[in-house]
């Protein structure tokens, strides 16, 4: 469950970066060019966490907590290099939703753990 809800906060996300790149690269600081391929890349990424979800294992869910891991120090790094409060304030919500996604897949390691094999 934790990886099928992770691919389709990627979906969501990465459809809403890629169609909004000129729009938000300005405040990102970022060539639009670029954050349309952090979006087309992040839909990629959903196909795979999903494809990943279908035979959840510990290995597919450390791949996807390491993921979710970096890319939230990433988001609160461009956080802090941020053109505007507003834009802040949506990168390190955006944060902390991954970070969340992350602890949810370490729930699911720990139950996957005391499942008999």
């Amino acid at each position: 469950m934790s990886l099928r809800a992770d691919a389709l906060y990627c979906l969501l996300v990465g459809v809403v970066i890629a169609s909004t790149a000129p729009l938000t690269a300005p405040a990102v600081r970022l060539p639009a060019l670029v954050v349309g391929g952090i979006g087309v890349a992040v839909v990629l990424w959903s196909g795979v966490v999903w494809r990943l979800s279908l035979r959840p294992s510990m290995g597919s869910l450390r791949l996807v907590l390491l993921a979710n891991l970096l890319a939230a120090c990433v988001l609160a790094v461009a956080s802090a290099t941020a053109a505007s409060v507003l834009v802040l304030l949506t990168l390190a919500t955006v944060a902390a939703d991954v970070a969340g996604f992350a602890g949810s897949q370490v729930v699911a390691l720990k139950r996957l753990a005391h499942e008999p094999s």
